[in-house]
């Protein structure tokens, strides 16, 4: 894709699209992918992690930074130095986005306290820590392994070289082991590698020029540094005084900031609750003492955020990470003036950091190719030869989705949607605080379509006899799922709450659409999924003035919203305001004014509540797919028609069944 703009989309984003020297590599633009967990390689540059690159490059992008490689005795999963077939891999990488002219470095790092020796050993770090991933304390580092420390990094440098990258980022941020080292709080050693600032800073110094010893001029060479955001921790001041330091010696070409550590992890890798931009102000005592390019991060999405932070001087270059993530083609299409076009992030998470923390491999909520560039990659559709009539059911996501992809493969489609809106329970989730962004989504998707030339009907319901008049070849019914407030608990069988009947009982639904709705001044919220339904309806109660009492049958707050680094946050919004937490519960009885409920492990109270939302799993919309049991021609199924699940869900397998129409 060409990315050869005219004069006056040039002019637009002439700070971003302008050359950068970083030490002896030139950039050809200042958006940057940072690095980033993928889950691809297997420890080394698979195919797989290639492919996911070389996409992001075809797309436009600048400068990429390799995720995290392991180096030492770490046992960082994901890549790791010295892997067999490393070198080889970077050769391929690097041959592939020759073209592109994409700039890419590798980020070296080693986690100490967070993650045990390769040899099972407790983890290093620099005094007895206890790590937030797998708390278990940490040995201090002897000086003989201080040494092979420096070694280890060097050598890792060497492959890098080897390879053909551009450059290397030492990570010393997110509380990782050389961080460790620069803390005030994590550093408690008495020999010349504690205590006063000048000795915190040795190990990340003898590191970064065992580096630069190893490597060759044309290199690059830069750093990833942190607030650590905990008491006591190393402050944005800190910070600038280490990048101060590195600067001085001349030690590195370019300083990487990011905000966080893993004790607190929705800092580093924000959802849609913080707005673009959030680590910026983290970044200002930085800019002020550094002469090296600063690289900054927090949620762009756009093009014209980049040229914000530009055109303020606030930075040098700016990532655009999980945004890549949902959009290889960012830079291209923007340049092309097609930015209506770029799929959104939405910044839920679940999909990458989600994906990641759950089943080992980074995917995302918007875009099904990820990690699959190989095969489902969307340049690779061909228009079939022989275009079917398809008709959709169902405007949401998935339903969106398919229509989107049918189109695209060349078929004639027909989208009806019952309502008078596109978008689905998506318009719903986005009424919640915080969560507007979400409908994003579901808005490029209906620009997509209707782009695409898709006959949109609204306010069509459609019954089997409406698919008999229409006649298509294949039926995609994708008409969700409704809210289901009957009692039942699935971490409860057997257990039906009583009074579901009363005019005070409501759904989610209900609470977030209906914003007249009387609610008294206390409302208990049952959550029997853990995932956010639930927090919207509390954070909307909160925002209406109402006591919320929050009562699940989970043994924790929101787990599965912990994998996307979303429970943490809601739950201090929450905390700050009228609210009371019960786990290990089930929902018995409710009252006009007081409600029920029991402890899985014995106990019960009773509860004030002028208002009960019970959220549970919806009930799926079968009527027309129950009809067409036996209709002659193909029918598919997708979303929540199927079951009730998630938005990545719904628009896979709106995706999967289109492209497997021909």
């Amino acid at each position: 894709m060409s990315t050869s703009p005219d004069a006056a989309i040039a002019h637009r984003y002439r700070r971003t699209l302008s050359p950068l020297g970083i030490g002896p590599v030139t950039v050809r633009n200042r958006v940057v992918r940072t690095g980033h967990g993928t889950g691809f390689g297997g420890g080394t540059m698979s195919p797989a992690l290639i492919d996911y690159h070389v996409a992001r490059a075809r797309g436009g992008v600048g400068l990429t930074i390799i995720e995290a490689m392991a180096v030492g005795s770490s046992v960082y999963p994901f890549l790791m130095a010295g892997a067999p077939g490393l070198v080889d891999g970077y050769r391929t990488l690097m041959e592939r986005v020759r073209p592109f002219d994409m700039k890419v470095f590798q980020q070296l790092g080693h986690l100490g306290n967070e993650i045990p020796e390769a040899d099972g050993s407790p983890p290093w770090s620099a005094s007895d820590t206890i790590g937030a991933l797998v708390g278990v304390q940490s040995q201090p580092m002897t000086r003989a392994q201080i040494e092979r420390l420096a070694g280890a990094y060097a050598a890792a440098a060497r492959d890098c070289e080897a390879g053909g990258l551009h450059g290397i980022e030492v990570h010393m941020a997110h509380g990782y082991l050389l961080q460790q080292f620069l803390s005030p709080l994590f550093n408690r050693r008495d020999d010349e590698y504690g205590g006063e600032f000048e000795n915190r800073l040795r190990l990340p110094i003898r590191v970064l020029e065992a580096v630069r010893a190893e490597v060759a001029p044309r290199l690059a060479v830069g750093v990833r540094l942190s607030p650590e955001l905990l008491p006591g921790g190393l402050t944005a001041a800190d910070v600038a005084s280490i990048a101060s330091e590195l600067c001085r010696r001349g030690l590195v070409d370019y300083v990487n900031l990011t905000l966080g550590t893993d004790y607190n992890f929705h800092q580093i890798i924000a959802a849609m609750h913080e707005p673009t931009g959030y680590e910026l102000p983290y970044a200002e005592p930085v800019r002020a003492v550094v002469d090296v390019p600063l690289l900054v991060t927090g949620r762009f999405r756009t093009l014209d955020d980049v040229e914000q932070v530009l055109s303020a001087g606030r930075a040098d270059l700016v990532a655009m990470t999980r945004a890549h993530i949902a959009e290889p083609a960012i830079v291209a299409k923007t340049l092309a003036g097609r930015a209506e076009d770029v799929r959104p992030c939405i910044g839920c998470n679940h999909g990458c950091i989600g994906g990641l923390m759950t089943v080992g491999r980074v995917s995302c909520t918007v875009n099904v190719a990820v990690g699959q560039e190989a095969t489902l990659s969307e340049d690779l559709i061909i228009p079939s030869q022989t275009p079917r009539r398809v008709l959709v059911v169902g405007g949401g996501p998935a339903g969106l989705e398919a229509a989107r992809v049918a189109a695209l493969c060349g078929h004639r489609v027909v989208l009806a949607e019952a309502s008078a809106d596109l978008g689905g329970a998506v318009n719903l989730a986005a009424r919640a605080p915080r969560r507007l962004g979400i409908a994003d989504v579901v808005r490029w998707q209906e620009r997509e379509v209707r782009r695409l030339g898709v006959d949109v009907r609204l306010g069509t319901l459609v019954e089997r006899a409406d698919v008999e008049e229409i006649a298509p070849d294949v039926v995609i019914v994708a008409t969700g799922s409704s809210p289901r407030v009957d009692g039942r608990q699935y971490l409860a069988p057997g257990v039906v709450a009583s009074g579901m009947d009363r005019p005070n009982v409501i759904s989610s639904h209900d609470a977030l659409m209906d914003r007249g709705r009387p609610l008294g001044t206390h409302a208990l919220v049952y959550d029997d999924l853990g995932h956010y339904e639930a927090v919207a309806v509390a954070e909307s109660l909160l925002e209406r003035g109402v006591f919320v009492t929050f009562v699940t049958g989970q043994p924790s707050f929101a787990p599965k919203l912990e994998a996307s680094l979303s429970a943490a946050p809601a739950l201090e919004r929450l905390g700050s305001g009228q609210f009371q937490l019960y786990t290990y519960a089930r929902l018995m009885d409710v009252g006009a004014e007081e409600t029920r409920i029991a402890f899985h492990y014995g106990g019960e109270r009773m509860v004030r509540a002028d208002t009960v939302v019970f959220v549970s799993h919806n009930a799926c919309n079968r009527e027309l797919l129950d009809a067409l049991g036996d209709w002659p021609g193909r029918v598919l199924a997708v979303g929540d028609v199927v079951s009730p699940r998630f938005l990545q869900t719904a628009i896979r397998e709106g995706h999967m069944a289109a492209r497997g129409i021909a």
